[in-house]
């Protein structure tokens, strides 16, 4: 009877240590794990919205001046407008029509990041729409951040230039 009392004692202290071991392992697989979200996310609404900015400016390449030779002399009718969220995208032509609609997944934020006084700023409420020749209705370089709220930081920044051309930083936070 004793040998097996001695038993039991040794295979309640293995499954405390097995228990110990997996509570140190999840303390640094959790961070990890959400990390590895936050990045995926990030990554793939960047991507998103890379491809939609491009699909408006080539669009508005292809149709504006087409446009105006079928009667839509306001600018607001010759050209697509991709409306930013904080939360979501539209692209928007003609008097305001819906085309497309896009919400970003849950925790995902785009914002116009700017500095003033040697500090980030955000707006997230941008409209932007490029012209029959490609280049943006904008003056200088717009930066757009997607980030996990809360951690801007790491998020990715696309650069649209006066000139039309939009690119991806890659490989460093859009904090920084």
């Amino acid at each position: 009877m004793q040998l097996k009392g001695q038993q039991s004692g040794a295979l309640l202290l293995d499954v405390l240590l097995v228990l110990a071991l997996l509570m140190i392992l999840s303390t640094h697989a959790i961070p990890q794990a959400a990390r590895f979200y936050r990045q995926a996310v990030v990554e793939y609404e960047a991507e998103q919205l890379l491809a939609t900015l491009r699909y408006c400016q080539n669009t508005s390449r292809i149709t504006a001046d087409s446009a105006w030779g079928y009667g839509a002399k306001e600018p607001i009718k010759r050209y697509i407008y991709l409306q930013l969220f904080t939360n979501g995208n539209q692209l928007l032509a003609g008097e305001w029509d819906i085309i497309a609609n896009h919400q970003y997944l849950p925790g995902v934020k785009v914002a116009k990041v700017y500095q003033e006084q040697g500090k980030n700023h955000y707006d997230d409420s941008i409209r932007l729409y490029f012209g029959a020749d490609g280049r943006p209705g904008i003056t200088g370089m717009m930066t757009l951040c997607i980030y996990y709220q809360g951690y801007p930081a790491e998020g990715k920044k696309i650069m649209i230039s006066e000139g039309g051309r939009i690119r991806m930083e890659r490989g460093t936070g859009a904090g920084k």
